[in-house]
């Protein structure tokens, strides 16, 4: 009797650890479609507001997804910062916290990585060309997860609970 409640407790694991790994792959296209909202927003912001970039980045955060939030409030934090941290600076330092707190990796961050070195450092016209450039990356790169995600997500249920059950034939 405990070895077959071991057996479930092992296959049920390993299959909630698939399943959180799948989670993983559903939230990226998500994330990918937020972080083009929040960059209209800004774009926005920037062009019809002639807001300044340190509250344009606050309502940006406030209006935008939970996860990403963080991303342009770090960013406004070090650009308020005294010692006046740089723009690119600052955006590279949200990037990163961007990548450790959701499951976005660095090749979805590229087109965000490329506008930190631009915005600020141009006329309004210029920056508002590289922001909806940015927003095209990011839609292909939310185009381009979307069609492995659901490949991905299933695989990863699937090889959990099987994996739970080849631990279970073996060890039994």
């Amino acid at each position: 009797m405990l070895k077959l409640a071991g057996a479930i407790l092992l296959i049920v694991a390993c299959g909630l650890l698939g399943n959180d790994v799948a989670r993983g792959y559903a939230q990226r296209p998500r994330l990918l479609q937020s972080l083009q909202t929040a960059l209209q927003l800004l774009e926005t912001e920037i062009n019809y507001g002639a807001t300044p970039l340190p509250d344009a980045l606050k309502m940006v955060a406030t209006a935008g997804d939970s996860q990403i939030a963080p991303f342009f409030l770090t960013v406004r934090k070090f650009l308020l910062a005294p010692g006046g941290k740089g723009l690119g600076e600052a955006w590279e330092k949200g990037l990163k916290e961007l990548k450790y707190y959701t499951v976005l990796n660095t090749r979805d961050l590229e087109p965000l990585a490329f506008l930190g070195a631009i915005l600020g450092g141009s006329d309004r016209e210029d920056q508002v060309k590289h922001l909806q450039l940015t927003r095209e990356q990011l839609k292909q790169a939310e185009i381009r997860e979307r069609e492995t995600s659901s490949k991905n997500e299933r695989m990863w249920r699937y090889l959990g609970f099987l994996f739970g059950a080849m631990l279970v034939l073996t060890f039994y």
